[in-house]
């Protein structure tokens, strides 16, 4: 409950200060994962947080609730920390980076490295992902679906296998998020309120999940 009102009176003032992100891409593609980089449900994507900007989230998952904070320090790096609050553990406080290494040079593929507990408090992961759009979201008619896949490989917590997943653009407002994390199956619907506000809701390993992004320019 604490973390949770800290959480809330954190968002308040954000939104009292922040300005809203630029226009031109769907926002949907920026939302931070359970354990913090930008990404899908727990699986990053290769799409950084935006150079000199921040994304605040908080998550409900599986045993774990979370409070994470990216920070886009350059075009093409995002760092970020993440209060990590389990059940029947002590609490941790991780670091997570990413580095987009091939910054869509063909208007369609990406790909980024990234860590995640590079100091080992519950896990030290390291992973690489490729990132394609079939269909760029912020160019595609309001009746054509987008897509967007999601392909890589990550140690640690992703237990030294394949990931990946992909997000379904229905809307402006509404897509579906689904992956594979080397462990579980997950899925959700992710819901654009605007071009700052996004909320996710869905199953991970099983169990209801729920996270909001809060995209921060001060």
């Amino acid at each position: 409950m604490r973390l949770i009102l800290l959480a809330g009176a954190i968002l308040m003032v954000s939104l009292a200060v922040a300005q809203v992100e630029p226009r031109g891409e769907n926002p949907a593609i920026r939302v931070n994962t359970l354990l913090g980089p930008t990404g899908l449900i727990t699986v990053p994507t290769s799409t950084p947080t935006r150079f000199d900007r921040f994304q605040l989230s908080t998550s409900l998952g599986k045993d774990v609730r979370t409070v994470s904070l990216n920070w886009g320090i350059f075009d093409s790096v995002e760092v970020g920390g993440t209060f990590v609050d389990r059940e029947g553990a002590r609490n941790k406080v991780i670091a997570t980076a990413k580095v987009l290494l091939l910054p869509q040079n063909f208007d369609w593929l990406e790909v980024a490295f990234g860590t995640i507990d590079p100091f080992d408090a519950i896990d030290n992961t390291v992973y690489g992902i490729a990132s394609v759009n079939i269909r760029v979201p912020s160019e595609a008619p309001e009746d054509v679906v987008g897509l967007r896949l999601h392909i890589g490989y990550g140690t640690g917590i992703f237990r030294d296998k394949v990931i990946g997943g992909g997000e379904v653009f229905l809307t402006r407002n509404f897509s579906l998020v689904g992956e594979y994390n080397g462990v579980d199956t997950n899925g959700a619907l992710r819901y654009v309120y605007d071009d700052n506000l996004r909320l996710q809701l869905g199953i991970q390993a099983k169990v209801i999940y729920f996270s909001t992004t809060y995209g921060l320019s001060f």
